[in-house]
């Protein structure tokens, strides 16, 4: 499972991460096999399960702006939640990592910016 990309269900029964074949599972706390996640996309990441554990909260690293999609872990069917873009995009390149509450109320997100500035120097011998 990959280190940083995995979240607790809210009954403490299952955990949701990447496996090393980057799929999408769900694994059992008490052991047993794991099963795929339908409907996540290879290099989709969880952010957390929705409140009532059904779905998961998902989102595309490196996709601007961030879509986070609501996925439910039983039928795949997803449903668009929110696009996250700070205010001011100008060089912005990822988003991430973005945190939230299991019921969507509150949700952060961090970002990499790079700028540059570009100087004319005229005059020169």
């Amino acid at each position: 499972m990959n280190g940083t990309a995995f979240v607790i269900s809210p009954d403490s029964q299952l955990v949701a991460g990447i496996g090393p074949d980057q799929k999408g599972y769900l694994y059992p706390v008490a052991g047993g096999e794991p099963r795929v996640i339908p409907g996540l996309n290879p290099g989709e990441q969880p952010i957390t399960f929705s409140a009532d554990g059904a779905s998961l909260y998902i989102y595309q690293p490196g996709e601007l702006p961030a879509r986070v999609d609501r996925l439910n872990v039983q039928t795949g069917q997803r449903t668009l939640w929110k696009q996250l873009l700070p205010s001011d995009p100008a060089g912005v390149e990822t988003i991430g990592p973005i945190l939230m509450t299991p019921d969507a109320k509150t949700c952060v997100f961090g970002y990499h910016r790079m700028l540059a500035d570009l100087y004319l120097v005229e005059g020169l011998k």
